[in-house]
């Protein structure tokens, strides 16, 4: 593989995800889900808060 210049790793990419996603005013519950951040989750968003699939690609497309 063709070295870029730089050290990045798969796990700078979720980094930069997320970061775009709170700066597109995604809600706080739906980034959590998009990135499996289950246990960062108070009890009512783990067990109360259903989101379809569809809502998390829309919040996917506002980036």
């Amino acid at each position: 593989m063709e070295s870029l210049g730089f050290e990045h790793k798969p796990h700078d990419t979720r980094h930069t995800c997320i970061s775009m996603l709170a700066e597109a005013h995604v809600d706080q519950t739906m980034i959590k889900k998009i990135v499996g951040h289950a246990g960062a989750m108070a009890l009512t968003e783990r067990v109360y808060t259903h989101l379809d699939t569809e809502a998390l690609v829309e919040a996917i497309n506002k980036i």
